[in-house]
């Protein structure tokens, strides 16, 4: 099968997505398929070669607002050249949903992957919520098959629009733990509490800071991540950590530096308000780190039933979380018992890109029976 994803923002991953379109395209390129990703050039990233699949860069235009849309859109027209002619176009996301019924119409089976309800995300205005909304519909109703990241998406789509979603969750690499050697920034091995991802309102690091300076502990609060392009959220948060030396800013982390970090925390803490399927929860508990997130469903989901939750966006109630934990060694290291092995069962990326596999087949074929009966 020739393959083609639209689109990420660049590859080596950079985010969530990124992540899982390199995990799952790498492993079908190494099973024989041709796979194309339309990456955005603002990136870095350039057209060649990557882990055995071909990659487009292509321009955008430069606002956030616009940037993915455009580059869908770039994506979908240069499919439809008949030498770039995918048998299956796997759109990512809400908003660039939209475009596949362009590609649907010249007779390119779609699909369609759902990441997390983008109108309750609070980085968009009433505008961009309100396109969300609208684009919702078509992510279901517009591709040949949809499929989502989580249970509660599924169900959430499925009721609204009374069509089906297949759920096929995000995985994890299964990597090795890292040696204490190989920790960053002079960390000590179990001595510290991070937090890894973006640094956006919809991922609550503001209540992990206002909670964590009511802690009483040495421990740091190690807060790994960029800011992606949100310069005023990343002064508040400034703003908020002042004079509390204990809260450390790193800056973007990825490859070993992050998995040393995962490995050797001694909570790995998620506050956020808005998931798909928390990619770096599932990473930080494939390495062991004991977690401790909100309670909205996607991270209980992905939890498990290990770990600890606190309720989303309370302040006193992640404090009080915080400080029984610091306090209470003892139970952090019985949740970690099974953690890894846990994860590493559930979310598997072979598995996952063999489902996927599995689907774009089922697409193909389907369009094949209905081409026949015509």
């Amino acid at each position: 099968m020739r393959i083609s994803f639209l689109a990420v923002k660049g590859l080596p991953a950079i985010g969530g997505i990124e992540k899982l379109t390199e995990e799952i395209g790498a492993r079908l390129a190494a099973r024989g398929h041709e796979v194309v990703v339309y990456c955005g050039r603002e990136s870095g990233t350039t057209s060649g070669e990557h882990r055995g699949m071909r990659l487009v860069a292509l321009p955008s235009v430069p606002l956030r607002s616009l940037r993915k849309l455009s580059l869908v859109c770039l994506g979908t027209f240069d499919c439809l050249r008949p030498s770039r002619r995918p048998d299956v176009a796997h759109y990512h996301a809400v908003g660039p949903s939209l475009f596949c019924g362009l590609a649907r119409l010249a007779g390119i089976r779609t699909v369609v992957q759902i990441h997390g309800l983008e109108w309750r995300r609070p980085r968009w205005g009433p505008l961009a919520r309100g396109f969300f909304r609208l684009a919702d519909g078509a992510a279901v109703r517009w591709p040949h098959a949809a499929t989502a990241v989580s249970r509660g998406l599924c169900e959430s789509y499925e009721e609204r629009f009374g069509r089906p979603v297949r759920w096929i969750p995000t995985g994890v690499t299964g990597a090795a733990p890292r040696a204490a050697g190989d920790l960053p920034f002079g960390l000590e091995p179990g001595r510290f509490v991070l937090f890894a991802a973006r640094l956006v309102a919809d991922k609550g690091v503001h209540v992990l800071i206002d909670a964590w300076r009511g802690v009483r502990t040495n421990l740091p609060l190690v807060i790994a991540g960029d800011a992606a392009g949100d310069a005023h959220y990343r002064r508040e948060l400034d703003r908020r950590a002042a004079g509390d030396g204990r809260i450390r800013f790193v800056g973007y982390v990825a490859g070993a530096p992050l998995e040393a970090l995962m490995s050797h925390a001694y909570l790995f803490v998620l506050p956020s308000s808005i998931e798909g399927m928390p990619i770096a929860l599932l990473e930080a508990m494939s390495f062991g780190a004991c977690p401790l997130a909100s309670d909205i469903p996607e991270n209980r989901e992905a939890l498990g039933g290990r770990g600890f939750t606190f309720r989303c966006g309370d302040v006193d109630d992640l404090r009080a979380r915080l400080q029984d934990l610091v306090d209470r060694g003892e139970i952090v290291e019985v949740a970690r018992v099974g953690l890894r092995e846990s994860v590493l069962a559930r979310y598997s990326w072979d598995r996952i890109a063999l489902e996927f596999e599995s689907l774009y087949a089922e697409t193909i074929a389907s369009g094949l029976r209905e081409a026949e009966a015509c």
